[in-house]
């Protein structure tokens, strides 16, 4: 046998590794590897070596190629991801490979342009700018510029003028440059407004923070448990301060990691650790960067040149060689959990990675999700899981939580979904140049077409779900298994050419706002209207610098968001969620009516929330009220054990899915 033989995992649905033969190459544990599998040509990672095979000498098939572009995946990594496939059941190898940027799972080389910094040589230190020709202004431009800079950057030259490559080509021929390839990390777009002092923390916040860093050397999770406006984000900015500064004085190259739930909260977060942190290398990991953008950071973050790293689900199993922080933003967000493949939750994996690594790990949200509420209550925290932090005043001193009611639409009937007292509202904030926002958790212009004549309903052809019209685009698409279809000119049960779009979207809702504000500034936020790259960071800097009157909107305005201006939230539709068969819809849906709430009066303005529903009597809105998520979360831990259902007891979900 030969002492080369490389067990490979690769993306195929089965739980084992593969051997081929490594003969002619020097293959490293975590390199990347091209082979043939089933006729076909697959990108391998090298998981292990071994002198020995099962497989007979002679059906070993030899490596096509190992990719030079370092050991991609470390043994933390290895062994994170090892745990999840055991315990979501999953193969390994689909597991590992779907944990790589997409241009590292390709069969070609992952090239992304080599990026150079300059510098004088000594010749070109003898020279003056006026040894160059006068009529050569950006060849002037340039010399003086690297004679003013230690070193300049291709993105810095670029600053100088469009046309610095013929001018630093030119210094090359002269014999006057050095250069040195140097690592090119794409940051993603952002307009700040905020203030770059840092304001003064209160005591609860103080509190918190001493309270961490205490612990900072152990496994300990916290769950830092703040009202909407409590500066939660300021306590993670002045947790990295100390984490990473400690490590710049002891020269440790020393990384944290910010997980965040949804792409739209990315840019901001962003921009905020920035303006406060500009000392240190921060890059972001989520699918709306370009694969050459996304391969830029990860490699950025896997070398460690990367000190804060703010990512969604997926960055959790990015290789971090330095890791000594975890935080997870709005920790009880539906968005950390996977759908597809491997279903895991990346709160759960970032509570396992911090245990590998024995490092503190940071929960933070205003409404808990009940498995961690249930692990932080002192009455079920026998074992001392979690920390409990609390963070009961907001930030600003000047703000108040908002006043929230319900407005019963049994009793007061809307105008295309609109009652007569929001409508009323919306007015009054017109005429004081404040905003408002109409919160509607359901994209489309509307979630049913129904038939007057027979009561069709136009039913998803691929699964159990009904299809929504979207009206601008002319199509019914169902929001379940993604199918889509033209909207029919005739009903297909009896013929009847009278369809009615039923119920409302945030397209009809818009609509509605239109005609009856026609002077306002009306702007719709959801996943249709923010397809391109930049258009929700472009939004939300319009909402702040006061060019926008009325957002409407689905989730992705419900949290993280910080309004000044905003000081009415109007919420259009919930009764649904009331009456779900999922165990967990009221705890989402408490959350979510939370989280939007926090969004109106953040600053000294006073905020109100109005909630339209035919059931204002509900417990859940009585809580809502009150504000109260402690005696809400303890009355539906109670429900749970009464009825076994979790934290108190597992589940297990077997799904079966075919078009």
């Amino acid at each position: 046998m030969s002492n080369n033989i490389l067990n490979i995992a690769l993306d195929v649905p089965l739980d084992r590794l593969f051997d081929y033969l490594g003969d002619g190459f020097d293959a490293q544990v975590g390199q990347r590897v091209v082979v043939s599998f089933a006729g076909r040509k697959l990108v391998g990672i090298v998981v292990s070596k071994s002198a020995n095979s099962e497989v007979p000498a002679d059906k070993l098939k030899p490596i096509f190629q190992v990719f030079e572009d370092g050991v991609v995946l470390d043994q933390a990594t290895f062994k994170l991801i090892k745990f999840c496939t055991d315990y979501y059941q999953t193969p390994y190898g689909q597991a590992l490979i779907s944990a790589l940027p997409a241009r590292l799972r390709q069969t070609k080389p992952a090239v992304s342009r080599k990026q150079f910094a300059y510098r004088l040589s000594e010749l070109a230190k003898a020279q003056t700018v006026n040894d160059l020709p006068p009529r050569k202004a950006i060849l002037r431009r340039v010399f003086t510029a690297l004679s003013e800079n230690t070193e300049l950057s291709e993105a810095e030259l670029g600053k100088l003028s469009s046309g610095w490559c013929k001018a630093i080509n030119e210094l090359e021929a002269m014999g006057w440059l050095n250069n040195r390839q140097i690592l090119a990390i794409n940051t993603t777009k952002f307009n700040s407004v905020e203030s770059i002092l840092a304001p003064q923390l209160n005591n609860e916040q103080q509190l918190a923070i001493d309270a961490i860093l205490e612990n900072r050397n152990r496994f300990k999770p916290w769950l830092l448990h703040g009202i909407t406006g409590s500066g939660k984000t300021e306590v993670y900015i002045r947790l990295l301060q100390s984490v990473l500064t400690e490590a710049l004085a002891d020269d440790k190259n020393t990384q944290a990691l910010v997980l965040v739930p949804e792409i739209n909260l990315t840019p901001q977060l962003e921009a905020r650790f920035r303006m406060r942190l500009p000392q240190y290398v921060l890059v972001s990991l989520h699918s709306n960067l370009s694969e050459s953008e996304r391969l830029q950071n990860w490699l950025a973050a896997a070398s460690g040149a990367a000190r804060i790293i703010i990512g969604t689900r997926l960055s959790i199993f990015t290789p971090l060689p330095n890791l000594k922080l975890i935080i997870i933003d709005e920790e009880h967000d539906g968005s950390y959990k996977q759908q597809e493949g491997m279903r895991y939750h990346a709160r759960d994996v970032a509570l396992v990675r911090a245990q590998h690594l024995n490092i503190p790990v940071v929960l933070g949200t205003a409404t808990p999700a009940l498995e961690s509420w249930f692990n932080a209550v002192e009455s079920n925290n026998t074992a001392n899981k979690y920390g409990l932090l609390k963070l009961n005043q907001r930030a600003v001193a000047q703000s108040v939580l908002p006043n929230i009611r319900c407005i019963d639409i049994s009793k007061s009937p809307t105008q295309d979904g609109v009652s007569p007292i929001l409508i009323e509202a919306i007015r009054e904030r017109l005429k004081r140049g404040e905003q408002s926002l109409l919160f509607i958790n359901r994209r489309g212009y509307s979630p049913v077409l129904h038939c007057n004549a027979c009561h069709w309903i136009a039913p998803c052809l691929r699964c159990s779900s009904r299809l929504v019209v979207h009206l601008s685009q002319k199509r019914l698409r169902c929001h379940h298994c993604g199918h889509e279809q033209k909207i029919p000119l005739q009903c297909p049960s009896c013929g009847n050419a009278d369809l009615h779009p039923t119920g409302h979207g945030t397209q009809r809702l818009e609509q509605t706002l239109n005609v009856l504000f026609p002077t306002a500034r009306i702007t719709r936020v959801d996943r249709d209207s923010t397809r391109n790259k930049n258009t929700l960071t472009d939004i939300l800097s319009a909402v702040h610098q006061g060019e926008i009157d009325i957002l409407v909107g689905t989730q992705m305005l419900a949290k993280g968001h910080d309004f000044p201006n905003l000081t009415l939230v109007g919420v259009i539709d919930t009764d649904s969620a009331l009456f779900s068969p999922d165990f967990r819809a009221a705890e989402r849906l408490f959350a979510q009516l939370m989280q939007v709430a926090g969004r109106a009066g953040r600053a000294d303005k006073a905020g109100e929330v109005m909630v339209q529903t035919t059931f204002p009597q509900h417990a859940l809105f009585d809580a809502l009220r009150s504000q109260d998520y402690t005696a809400y979360a303890n009355n539906l831990l109670q429900e749970r054990a009464t009825t076994q259902f979790p934290p108190y007891a597992y589940f297990a979900l077997i799904r079966a899915e075919a078009h």
